[in-house]
């Protein structure tokens, strides 16, 4: 059912109160119940995946349109989820997954999103199919990395700047065109203008969080950066971030300082065309 009424907006004010002095409460997100969810996801029988907060499956509204809905694990704190859908619902960026609602019941927290047709970026970079490494090209990877920097800039230019916090190749979903839309908000916060914020709990992915932020314990924008550097990294070279206890930014780091080309670190893809060559050499 269509939201009509205070019940989302009652669920936020009580769960989400950290973050919602911020931001407008205006949500506009569709509101279904757990019974809803199963009819959608025909008994949460085509799995998508799942993470450390919980699993995901692939669902279809009545009117066909094709969804993904986050099941969160049980013991799941209401404000951590609120937070999430609070943020989450803030952004409005054609290179970040859309939410479209989310059930509230009680041990059924689960957010529906619009569905991203291929994969993630880790697969194209890091998976293989019959045939060997799939084919990925210079100009689509630029073009990945070029709109995914701008949903990033979008969240950082908010009144209320969102931090993503996660910024990794599995959280970078690709669509029919192989375009990007950055996805998995649940480890992300709002930050008041030019504030910093102070956590205890390191957050993100080893080998993509932000060493000074591992020294500070304080999260910034600039904590998205390093971590989307990293990722540019990985599109470049192919390589893992962390492979047993290779570290990739370590690699390249070494490379540099030593005055070794560090084109030998490069995917083969890309190495074997002296003019893309030249045009990752003017990046």
């Amino acid at each position: 059912m269509d939201y009509q009424g205070n019940n989302l907006s009652d669920f936020f004010q009580a769960n989400g109160h950290l973050v919602l002095k911020r931001v407008d409460n205006n949500y506009k997100l569709r509101s279904f119940t757990e019974k809803e969810i199963e009819h959608i996801t025909d008994r949460y029988s085509t799995s998508l995946g799942s993470g450390s907060f919980g699993d995901v499956y692939k669902g279809r509204l009545d009117d066909q349109r094709p969804v993904a809905v986050k099941r969160y694990k049980n013991g799941t704190k209401k404000e951590e989820f609120a937070k999430e859908v609070i943020v989450h619902s803030q952004i409005n960026h054609k290179n970040v997954v859309r939410l479209l609602g989310c059930c509230t019941e009680e041990n059924a927290l689960m957010i529906v999103m619009e569905f991203v047709c291929n994969g993630n970026l880790y697969n194209i970079l890091h998976c293989s199919n019959a045939d060997g490494p799939i084919l990925f090209p210079l100009d689509k990877r630029l073009d990945i990395a070029i709109e995914s920097a701008e949903a990033l800039s979008c969240m950082h230019s908010m009144y209320s700047p969102v931090l993503h916090g996660d910024i990794k190749p599995a959280n970078i979903l690709l669509d029919e065109k192989y375009l990007p839309k950055l996805s998995d908000f649940g480890i992300a916060r709002l930050l008041s203008t030019d504030e910093a914020q102070r956590t205890k709990t390191v957050t993100g992915c080893i080998g993509y969080v932000d060493p000074l932020f591992c020294q500070s314990g304080i999260l910034t924008t600039k904590s998205d950066v390093y971590s989307f550097g990293v990722v540019l990294l990985e599109m470049i070279t192919r390589k893992k971030a962390t492979d047993g206890t290779t570290s990739l930014t370590q690699c390249f780091a070494e490379a540099v300082g030593s005055g070794k080309k560090v084109r030998q670190l490069f995917d083969v893809e890309i190495t074997y065309d002296k003019k893309k060559m030249k045009l990752i050499e003017k990046l």
